[in-house]
């Protein structure tokens, strides 16, 4: 497969998962209001590739059972279109394993820790986890969250993450750093 393709698989599979790894089983979302927005960087590693992207989620819609977020993304200076997610609130949230229909989570560890992002100190709860799943795609990850209760929108401050996933019989290493850039209510 060529490069080109590997980076758009890893970055379509990105865009599907980043907004199922960054909220903890406890949908810090219901907390949320219209008008919030936080804005990351991402920077992506994949076969020696670099990448960058820039993401701003708003919370454009929000009645007592769902919350619709809007994410605006720009990839190395080209702008996506954006798009807007409807995220049920009275349902049961499985971060890790949506969009996957046989993905096993297993904790790998949580805590505290104090990070600076952005010359500011941010109070976080982490928590470590590998998910596995073979549909639709192989995926072997292993993803490090860290959250503030005091952040708008997710509560998401960092996150980390090194995957491997299998096309055909190459398997691309990815690692990717997610922080927050700047956030407002």
């Amino acid at each position: 497969m060529k490069k080109a393709k590997w980076l758009l698989l890893a970055v379509v599979l990105g865009a599907l998962l980043l907004p199922l790894l960054i909220w903890a089983a406890d949908n810090p979302l219901k907390n949320a209001k219209v008008g919030e927005w936080i804005e990351f960087v991402t920077h992506t590693e994949a076969m020696g590739t670099k990448m960058e992207m820039q993401m701003k989620q708003t919370v454009v819609a929000k009645d007592a059972t769902s919350i619709t977020l809007r994410t605006e993304s720009t990839m190395n200076g080209t702008k996506m279109p954006p798009q807007d997610t409807k995220i049920m609130l009275d349902q049961p949230y499985e971060p890790y394993t949506k969009g996957f229909s046989d993905a096993v989570v297993t904790p790998l560890g949580e805590g505290t820790e104090t990070i600076t992002v952005g010359g500011k100190a941010y109070a976080c709860h982490w928590a470590k986890v590998k998910v596995v799943a073979t549909k639709p795609t192989a995926v072997d990850a292993t993803t490090k969250v860290w959250t503030c209760k005091d952040v708008p929108v997710s509560g998401m401050v960092r996150m980390e993450t090194e995957s491997a996933m299998k096309a055909g019989t190459q398997i691309m290493n990815t690692k990717m750093t997610m922080e927050m850039t700047g956030s407002g209510r």
